[in-house]
């Protein structure tokens, strides 16, 4: 995983807990260590991504519970 895409892992990890309680079953957009935005799709979430930020630099998570999600 390249550095900045561990610093957006990181936060997931550090915050999972709020995270999942407010966006729960959705599909989170990481960027600069805050989540810029929440999808119902993993489709939808790579469209924004790819119009308003550089690859490499978000980091699309599903928010389900307790280490379960996905990369």
């Amino acid at each position: 995983m390249g550095e900045l895409l561990d610093k957006q892992h990181k936060f997931y990890i550090r915050n999972e807990q709020e995270l999942f309680e407010k966006y729960r079953g959705q599909f989170i957009v990481i960027h600069d260590e805050l989540v810029a935005d929440s999808f119902g799709s993993e489709g939808d979430a790579y469209v924004y991504c790819v119009k308003n930020f550089r690859i490499g630099t978000f980091l699309i998570r599903e928010v389900i519970r307790n280490g379960s999600s996905k990369i």
